[in-house]
């Protein structure tokens, strides 16, 4: 495993992290203990980054990295997020889970669209922040956040900015020692950029989503600020497992556009490279990010991307192609 310097923080972080979205169990998903090994498994090849949210999974996702770290806290850097709220329907779910796993196959087809029902529920007062640190501290057995970050707030809160001093309070207080912006656009993080305490960024880059690349990334290497990478794999596109398309036709006429433009990178593919290999050396190959955090639920998945710096480097020509792509 390779290191990187976490912008101007002192911190160290394997350059491949951990995305903890997928860890614990969900409504339609109840493998705990794959999701142990898959922590167990990103420990023993050198992760020591783990991004992770206080809705992940209801919390459990929190609540598994701290019962498998314990004891083992100080060997890790633990990024967590504060600002979203749980759906009615996440809700609903959590409390009928037993119910729901034996009839899931009839139930999954109908989730997304009634999803859409329900607007994103937000809240980044500070009342809300200083009551869910305390809630994630507890799941994750541990006094302190190595990251604390806002989880895609709205531009209005960051142009108000009276929340980054409830970060500086509970920084103050030893509650988080950095704290940053997992931002919902490339302008949000543009934008947290002039605020002199912030440690990180969270962005969209992969391959199909290259915004980051012409104003950010330069922009926050001169400033310091730590990159993090979500998304890499384009939300399961630059794999070998195609997502299921159940939204509207306009969301499947966006996901049509881009498998063509997946289809077109398949010169990327050889014998000693996959597809997703190829992804993530394509967002390491800018020295401004600090940490790539692809998520995955199965130990194999892990191990293939841990694998990606291993591969044979991407050459100028094949760079060259995948940047004509976003264009």
């Amino acid at each position: 495993m390779n290191y990187r310097d976490f912008g101007n923080t002192g911190l160290k972080v394997s350059e491949i992290g951990l995305g903890c979205s997928r860890i614990g169990r969900g409504v339609f998903y109840n493998n705990e203990r794959e999701s142990v090994r898959v922590l167990n498994r990103a420990y023993e090849l050198g992760i020591n980054f783990f991004d992770t949210s206080d809705t992940y999974r209801y919390g459990q996702s929190e609540e598994l990295i701290g019962r498998v770290f314990k004891g083992r806290r100080n060997q890790l850097i633990i990024a967590s997020k504060v600002g979203n709220l749980a759906s009615p329907l996440g809700r609903i779910g959590k409390k009928l889970h037993p119910l729901l796993m034996p009839v899931r196959h009839l139930i999954q087809p109908f989730t997304n669209p009634l999803k859409k029902l329900w607007k994103p529920r937000r809240d980044f007062s500070s009342k809300h922040i200083k009551q869910s640190i305390e809630k994630s501290l507890t799941r994750l057995q541990t006094d302190y956040l190595d990251l604390y970050q806002l989880h895609n707030p709205p531009t209005w809160v960051l142009e108000r900015g009276e929340v980054f001093e409830t970060l500086d309070y509970l920084k103050d207080q030893g509650k988080i020692r950095l704290y940053g912006v997992s931002a919902h656009t490339i302008g949000d993080a543009i934008q947290c950029l002039n605020n002199p305490n912030i440690s990180s960024l969270q962005v969209v880059f992969n391959m199909l989503e290259q915004e980051a690349v012409k104003e950010l990334l330069p922009s926050a290497e001169k400033k310091g600020i730590a990159i993090i990478a979500r998304i890499p794999l384009a939300r399961g596109l630059l794999t070998k497992e195609m997502i299921v398309q159940t939204g509207p036709p306009t969301d499947r006429k966006k996901l049509q556009i881009a498998r063509a433009k997946v289809e077109e990178l398949s010169f990327l593919i050889n014998g000693e490279r996959t597809l997703s290999q190829a992804a993530l050396q394509f967002v390491l190959h800018r020295s401004h990010v600090s940490v790539v955090i692809p998520g995955t639920r199965k130990v194999k998945h892990l191990e293939d991307n841990i694998k990606a710096p291993e591969t044979p480097t991407l050459t100028k020509e094949e760079l060259k192609r995948i940047t004509l792509l976003s264009q």
